[in-house]
């Protein structure tokens, strides 16, 4: 699962490497949802990670426009300090 504040829970596939992960999904997002997508959180095998939007692509998408597109493609750099609220801290 794939979290991003003020947005629904995203579902999908994810491939993951060193530095990033390669997510996936089907769920429909708009061109202005998409350019607000910056941190996120990734849940994994029960596993928490905060994780950065490097790029985000349409799968199947024609360059005419003529084809709606059929899924999308997050790249998300790993590793990213989750913001923890004050009153989650420990002092």
């Amino acid at each position: 699962m794939l979290t991003f504040e003020g947005v629904a829970r995203l579902a999908g596939r994810v491939e993951a490497s060193e530095d990033y992960f390669e997510f996936r999904t089907h769920a429909a997002l708009s061109n202005a949802q998409l350019n607000e997508l910056h941190r996120a959180t990734i849940e994994i095998d029960g596993r928490t990670e905060g994780v950065l939007v490097e790029s985000t692509d349409w799968l199947n998408h024609a360059s005419d426009q003529s084809q709606v597109p059929n899924g999308l493609r997050l790249t998300l750099r790993r590793n990213i300090p989750t913001i923890v609220s004050l009153e989650d801290a420990e002092y």
